[in-house]
């Protein structure tokens, strides 16, 4: 794969510490891409488990890779960026995955035939802690409203322009630890961004006991996300009105106020959920280890 003249950087960040049972796969799904002009720093804060093994394999292929101790996730991915020179950037954190190797390479086309966008995300799915799939929401267009509502972008199927980053600061909150990437898409908002969602799979997000989305969920998540709603939003919502309003979302009715048009809709999907289950019988996140890396063989 050779650059083409006009194909825009893209720079994709990761931050990591003590992710070593994942991390490799991580790599691959960025490293797998089938996109040229890619960019991609790993900044690990001094993990003592396998992590740093898996940078040694790979750190030929890595354009920056940092190992020193930081001050969290989001000064990772604000040192990550500032040391980018991509024309769209992404962060994508070291459990989760891309989807195919075309994920890339999908966003620059979408971002070319529309040079007005200047947020895209494509579709999520769940795998659990071996990279068998889970489930996976029906994809919506993006809705303005209802992002107000309840975050339904996910940092590993997101990507932006630097303009508009800039445009809205240039940097990750580092006082979030926890819903940074959902005060980032609302600081978009609030600068004009136009987002736009498609139907592409973009994103494998890890979902098991000990992930920090999970262990974390009632202490950081929720306190997090009720002070974006506070600086965001004119209301603030509790925890189950805001989870019904994720669901109405995707599923067209609200749980507590339609409970039969919510169930009948979710159960219709969740059919659709266990059929894919059954054909996808492997684990979908080691796409990448068949990968050829030799275009990019840095250093």
């Amino acid at each position: 794969m050779e650059n083409k003249i006009g194909d825009p950087k893209v720079s994709i960040v990761t931050p990591s510490y003590n992710q070593g049972h994942f991390i490799e796969k991580t790599i691959i799904s960025v490293l797998g891409q089938d996109y040229p002009n890619l960019e991609y720093i790993v900044l690990d804060s001094a993990s003592n488990d396998r992590t740093g093994e898996v940078l040694d394999k790979y750190s030929s292929y890595i354009d920056i890779v940092i190992r020193e101790k930081d001050k969290g996730q989001a000064d990772a991915i604000n040192r990550g960026f500032q040391l980018s020179s991509g024309e769209i950037l992404a962060y994508l954190n070291s459990d989760d995955c891309y989807a195919n190797q075309s994920v890339v390479s999908t966003v620059v086309k979408h971002l070319q035939a529309d040079p007005e966008i200047d947020v895209i995300y494509g579709q999520r799915q769940f795998i659990d802690e071996d990279g068998y799939f889970r489930f996976c929401y029906p994809i919506r267009p993006f809705c303005e409203k209802n992002l107000y509502l309840s975050c339904y972008m996910h940092q590993e199927s997101t990507f932006w322009r630097r303009s508009i980053y800039e445009k809205a600061g240039g940097f990750v909150d580092e006082s979030y630890q926890f819903a940074m990437d959902y005060e980032l898409w609302m600081r978009f908002l609030k600068f004009g961004a136009k987002v736009s969602g498609f139907d592409d799979v973009f994103g494998l997000f890890r979902y098991y006991d000990n992930q920090k989305s999970t262990a974390q969920w009632q202490q950081v998540g929720l306190p997090e996300i009720e002070r974006v709603y506070r600086q965001y939003s004119d209301r603030c919502l509790p925890e189950k009105e805001m989870i019904d309003c994720h669901q109405e979302y995707f599923f067209g009715a609200n749980p507590s106020k339609n409970p039969d048009s919510y169930r009948f809709a979710y159960d219709l999907w969740a059919s659709f959920v266990a059929y894919k289950k059954n054909l996808l019988k492997q684990p979908i996140d080691t796409w990448g280890f068949n990968a050829d890396l030799s275009h990019r063989k840095l250093r």
